[in-house]
């Protein structure tokens, strides 16, 4: 087992060891409702989507179905498993790769209108976020978005996490010529911990 020197446990390993759980409880939640404060904001189809720690492709085979060719991105194994028995596998194309430089992925020399970035940014090391951010920018299209939504609460040994600010991530997306256009946080639901959304765009060109 991998460790996270921060955390302890390797956020890819954490989802290995929890992927059934992690798996009912997104599927649980309609993928349309959970984008919902993105609707009047994706690109129209036919575009280019990546889908960020895609998990089982709840959200990946969403945009598909939404008219996008999609590029999913999910470095673990266990979740990639529960995507392939949900039949997603042949809806999207999927990509074994990782924030925050997302190696494989930069050398297909793609560009992408749309970048969702759904329940990770939690689990990127602090020293990891500018580069991460530098990485994500560098991927989108002139024009394109970036969606960015995660969980604030405290750390435990159920869910390890990082502490993480929607003002961190605007600082150093702006300081990248990143333009923000939404920001926003809130409570999902009753007794779940606050969400941050945040959608970035890529200055056209």
């Amino acid at each position: 087992m991998s460790l996270d020197p921060d955390l302890g446990i390797d956020s890819v390993e954490w989802y290995n060891l929890h992927a059934e759980s992690i798996v009912q409880r997104h599927e649980a939640i309609r993928a349309s409702d959970a984008n919902a404060w993105l609707r009047s904001e994706l690109p129209l189809p036919p575009a280019n989507a990546l889908d960020v720690g895609a998990g089982a492709g709840r959200d990946s085979v969403w945009l598909n179905s939404l008219g996008y060719n999609v590029l999913a991105v999910e470095p673990s194994p266990q979740m990639a498993a529960y995507a392939r028995q949900l039949g997603r596998s042949k809806q999207v194309e999927w990509i074994d790769d990782r924030l925050p430089h997302l190696v494989k992925v930069k050398s297909r020399k793609s560009k992408f209108d749309f970048i969702l970035v759904n329940s990770v940014w939690m689990h990127v090391r602090p020293r990891d976020r500018a580069s991460a951010l530098t990485a994500l920018l560098h991927l989108l299209s002139s024009g394109g978005k970036l969606a960015i939504a995660f969980c604030q609460g405290n750390s435990s040994a159920n869910r390890p996490f990082f502490e993480c600010r929607g003002e961190e991530i605007i600082d150093i997306a702006t300081a990248q010529g990143g333009q923000l256009l939404k920001y926003s946080k809130g409570i999902a639901a009753p007794m779940s911990p606050p969400w941050v959304r945040i959608l970035l765009r890529r200055p056209i060109i």
